[in-house]
């Protein structure tokens, strides 16, 4: 630990990192809040650096003033912590490997995302692919929105030309679709060795690309006077489903 005195040039590079465009760039990311921190730390992420605006027990920080701390935040109150990290690089490989995959096309809000990420790692879903036209997975926001949870379950993008049938050509495909054809229970998935369940957009569901590649449906049972559910609600509810009984 030792105090420091932010340059402008450094508050510049760092507040650059608010864009999707540096961190892609950089391959670097902003971690705001103590729970958040600790949890990198303890996944053994690459940290570059970590300002404070006091002391914690832990290593190899700086202690700057809370107008310093205001001007590279990603919120409008200076968080008590922050640190810039490197990304983890993945590969799609390595996922293959997974039993229970949920996969989202085209998401857009990163609340969503977060909540989506903390169930996911609630209800055991071994890993999560973003597909397509999705929201920033390291915008602070979504970290935010994990709870100190964003580590906990691997997830990966992909871009909508990856061929996800060759990909996982062990896997069964999933759509949540309100379709009442060709549907599937979760107590039926449950007993699927490796399944990719498909979520759509908030605004647009599935596309057709991805509706078409899919060997079962799965629907969620409502109110008729209801039209749909918050996605992360939608997800949140088929991850308990097939969670339970689980042990």
């Amino acid at each position: 630990m030792h105090n420091l005195k932010l340059s402008g040039t450094k508050i510049k590079e760092i507040k650059k990192l608010h864009l999707k465009k540096y961190r892609d760039e950089l391959n670097l990311y902003i971690i705001e809040g103590y729970k958040a921190v600790i949890e990198a730390i303890n996944s053994n992420i690459e940290i570059k650096e970590i300002y404070s605006l006091k002391s914690f027990d832990m290593e190899n920080y700086s202690l700057i003033s809370e107008e310093e701390m205001k001007k590279i935040s990603t919120t409008s109150s200076a968080c008590e912590i922050l640190a810039i990290a490197k990304k983890r690089g993945k590969n799609i490989g390595e996922f293959t490997k997974y039993k229970r995959i949920a996969l989202f096309e085209n998401i857009q809000d990163p609340g969503n995302l977060g909540t989506i990420i903390r169930s996911a790692s609630a209800f055991n879903i071994d890993a999560i692919i973003l597909y397509g036209d999705c929201v920033d997975l390291y915008s602070p926001k979504v970290i935010r929105s994990c709870a100190g949870n964003f580590y906990k379950t691997p997830v990966i993008e992909l871009k909508n030309n990856s061929d996800l049938k060759t990909i996982f050509k062990n896997h069964q495909f999933i759509a949540t679709s309100l379709s009442k054809e060709n549907n599937i229970s979760t107590e039926e998935c449950k007993a699927i060795d490796k399944i990719i369940i498909m979520f759509g957009s908030e605004a647009s569901g599935l596309s057709k690309n991805l509706t078409k590649i899919s060997d079962k449906n799965i629907r969620l049972n409502m109110n008729k006077n209801v039209e749909s559910l918050n996605l992360a609600v939608s997800a949140s509810i088929i991850f308990w489903e097939l969670y339970k009984k689980q042990f």
